[in-house]
């Protein structure tokens, strides 16, 4: 029964959200990169760091459909505790299944050093966080802060 009513919840949900308008997807986009983005005050490309698949896929969907981004302008890296180096070719080939972009386009992993060699739980379907740059995006970085203080203060305009 429960499960019954949490399957039920679950798909309400998502047929509540629908399909989303380019508007839509460019505001979720802004706010997914205001989260999760790299926003280091010296950074000087823009970039996106999850463990999340659909994360990844609809970051990678909102800069090729809100951003005209290429593929070719995407590298990639995967970053995993050094407790799993032998595995992230692996990594790497699941990313690069799961977002269909080329392997060719990921470049050296980093590992993490860690004290504790900490297990995931899910050993089998841990594969590292992915970083997604785009090569050559200082402007768009640029625009990108002005798009986070658009979206905080049209969100802040109608409370004050």
């Amino acid at each position: 029964m429960r499960l019954m009513f949490e399957s039920e919840t679950f798909d309400k949900g998502v047929i509540e959200v629908g399909k989303l308008t380019k508007r839509e997807l460019f505001l979720i986009g802004v706010s997914l990169y205001w989260a999760e983005g790299f926003k280091h005050k010296d950074e000087s490309s823009l970039g996106l760091a999850t463990m999340d698949e659909n994360m990844a896929k609809l970051y990678l969907a909102w800069l090729k459909e809100c951003l005209d981004i290429r593929n070719d302008r995407l590298s990639f890296r995967v970053t995993a505790n050094i407790k799993y180096s032998d595995k992230i070719k692996e990594m790497e080939q699941h990313w690069s299944d799961s977002l269909g972009v080329g392997i060719d386009q990921f470049v050296k992993p980093f590992y993490q050093k860690s004290k504790q060699n900490r297990v995931y739980l899910n050993n089998d379907r841990y594969f590292g966080v992915l970083r997604i740059r785009v090569r050559k995006s200082i402007n768009i970085l640029r625009k990108m802060r002005g798009w986070i203080a658009g979206v905080a203060r049209a969100q802040l305009s109608d409370k004050i």
